[in-house]
């Protein structure tokens, strides 16, 4: 499909998903004046939920691209709407000769922003995981920046009116580290580790908002219940005043 046409129905999706995201979580922004104005732009982030490539896309309203697992494509529909709105497989086991750096490098070279995720899977509890090089592999081919994504919620589980916010660090560039298209692996050590640990400090230093932490798992929402109710009672003996949601027990979801 042509691109001014996948451009304009993407602004559009884009709008009313930022009116719904806006409208059920209190999202804020730091640090978009980072973003290089006129390139395309590499995203690296942290990974907290299936929401996240929405989350920083919406920190540049520019057409993205984002790199989706294998599995998400096997459903024609939704493999197909993915694919419009600019997601592309990992691998592709009908194409033997598909490979995702060079179509990620393709997409940039087009001055389409990219999304990914270094550390390759989700971290649910906050903390930034290592990171991979993928990242750095595609900044020394295309010669685009790095610009570090840091999505910091305010419990590990969403829900209506939950507080997020997306911290945009400073860009990196593959050639400040004096990388090319040909640097190895371990020459992009200090590069990759640049980039996670901008990526860290953005998510565990100096948080914009009160952290709540997860109830443990093997108590039960009906324990949950009757502990706040307790508290609320003791509460109310000891002539205190009272707020149900933090009787001694914080909620989360």
């Amino acid at each position: 499909m042509p691109y001014p046409i996948v451009f304009f129905f993407y602004r559009i999706a884009y709008y009313i998903v930022r009116f719904v995201f806006l409208f059920y979580y209190r999202i804020s922004f730091e640090g978009r004046e980072n973003i290089p104005n006129g390139t395309a732009i590499i995203f690296a982030s942290n990974h907290r939920s299936y929401l996240d490539p929405v989350l920083v896309a919406m920190a540049a309203p520019h057409p993205f691209n984002f790199i989706a697992k294998e599995p998400l494509f096997k459903n024609p529909v939704f493999g197909n709407f993915i694919r419009f709105m600019g997601a592309f497989p990992t691998a592709d086991a009908k194409h033997p000769e598909y490979d995702m750096l060079t179509e990620a490098t393709r997409r940039l070279d087009k001055r389409r922003h990219l999304t990914i995720f270094p550390e390759g899977t989700r971290h649910t509890d906050g903390k930034v995981g290592r990171g991979k090089s993928g990242v750095c592999v595609l900044a020394a081919r295309s010669g685009k920046p790095v610009v570090p994504i840091g999505l910091v919620f305010d419990s590990n589980n969403l829900h209506f009116r939950s507080r997020i916010c997306v911290r945009v660090g400073k860009p990196l560039y593959a050639a400040d580290y004096g990388l090319d298209a040909n640097s190895t692996p371990h020459e992009m050590h200090a590069m990759r580790k640049g980039i996670m640990n901008s990526i860290k400090t953005m998510v565990e230093d100096n948080p914009p908002f009160p952290i709540l932490h997860d109830v443990p798992k093997h108590r039960t929402s009906i324990e949950i219940a009757q502990d706040k109710k307790r508290a609320a009672l003791e509460q109310k003996k000891a002539g205190r005043a009272v707020c149900p949601d933090y009787g001694g027990i914080i909620r989360h979801g």
